[in-house]
């Protein structure tokens, strides 16, 4: 009798499990607009801020340190509850499937050096884009203002916020659901292509589009080579724990950055 081999099974790229289809992508958007639309309204008439309607002028009278903190908080909830959402009416998917698994072979290390690396890379090509091309500045001194306080203790507050909360919620929502609902028709690199183009262009700014969509390059595929949500969120920590300490030492000791 013939020994029949088994026939091999072509090696899927792609290791995490696929979890959303084109309905639920297009659910999670529409929600997270329209959440986001209401918390940042509501953040900024929390904050104290008002609007002129008959001249369309913006009040400069809100507290912008809680403008900010409303901010954040707002677009936490706009960012999670379309997962929440999904698990109550259409797909349940733990946290453990949608990626936060444990690292394995030094996986944790590395995303730390990344996002070192990404960091300084970032700062970089920053720092040249703008010699080269100064109008990627429009909006940055706004951001800077933003995260430019007279009370100490609302810098560090601001910064251990932007370090260790932002990154959680935001890999959760780009890699754990846009990301993952994407590679469904996009493939591996389509998604983290995409993806990536989507979270720089929710930073706003010119210069920050561009950098952010570099960093997202690096979590994405984090994120397809681990298996884990882990990977990209310490990355991302790292990334953003860097420039927020920079911008403290500046505000401590009054560099010029």
């Amino acid at each position: 009798m013939n020994n029949i081999e088994p026939m091999e099974q072509p090696e899927d790229s792609r290791l995490l499990t696929r979890l959303w289809d084109w309905i639920d992508i297009t659910t999670i958007i529409v929600v997270f607009l329209f959440l986001y639309l209401a918390a940042s309204l509501a953040a900024f008439f929390l904050s104290g801020a008002r609007i002129d309607l008959t001249t369309g002028d913006f009040s400069s009278e809100g507290d912008p340190f809680l403008l900010l903190v409303y901010s954040l908080m707002g677009t936490l909830i706009a960012m999670l509850v379309p997962y929440f959402l999904m698990n109550l009416f259409r797909k349940r998917h733990s946290l453990a499937k949608l990626g936060f698994t444990p690292l394995t072979n030094g996986w944790g290390w590395t995303s730390v050096w990344l996002g070192i690396g990404a960091a300084v890379i970032r700062i970089g090509i920053g720092a040249g884009l703008l010699e080269l091309f100064p109008f990627l500045a429009e909006g940055a001194e706004d951001l800077s203002e933003m995260f430019s306080f007279d009370v100490t203790w609302q810098a560090v507050v601001t910064g251990l916020l932007a370090s260790f909360v932002v990154p959680v919620y935001e890999e959760i929502f780009f890699r754990g659901l846009i990301h993952n609902g994407l590679a469904n028709r996009l493939g591996v690199w389509g998604a983290i292509i995409v993806s990536s183009a989507i979270f720089g262009l929710f930073h706003g700014f010119p210069i920050q589009i561009i950098t952010a969509f570099l960093l997202g390059l690096v979590l994405g595929w984090l994120y397809e080579k681990t298996n884990s949500l882990w990977a990209p969120t310490i990355c991302h920590v790292v990334n953003n724990g860097l420039a927020m300490g920079l911008s403290l030492l500046s505000l401590f000791f009054g560099w010029e950055m």
